[in-house]
């Protein structure tokens, strides 16, 4: 069995001209079909607001499931095309975090 691990990028609330329309139609997926074969799967999740509850403490995330083994290779190879497109539909850098599926 071949280890997942989970790739998640929270944008906060007040992130500066939140475009989620890009981020959910272009961002994301080019994110998933650069990551090729590591991706075996993504999800984009826009935060909504729940009566009685705190507010939500972000925007929008994205989580992808991910094969570790050539992961951080890839990302080597295209991050710099990822990274360079969040300022078309954000002027805020996102938190990132890893994790693995249990």
């Amino acid at each position: 069995m071949v280890a997942m691990y989970c790739a998640s990028v929270v944008y906060p609330t007040d992130a500066e001209n939140f475009d989620f329309e890009y981020f959910r139609s272009r961002h994301a997926p080019m994110f998933a079909r650069l990551l090729g074969e590591n991706c075996i799967r993504f999800e984009v999740h826009r935060a909504l607001a729940t009566p009685g509850a705190p507010p939500p403490p972000f925007a929008a995330a994205p989580t992808s499931g991910l094969r570790r083994q050539t992961f951080g290779a890839t990302l080597a190879e295209h991050g710099a095309e990822i990274y360079v497109d969040i300022a078309n539909f954000s002027g805020t850098q996102p938190t990132r975090g890893w994790a693995e599926v249990l």
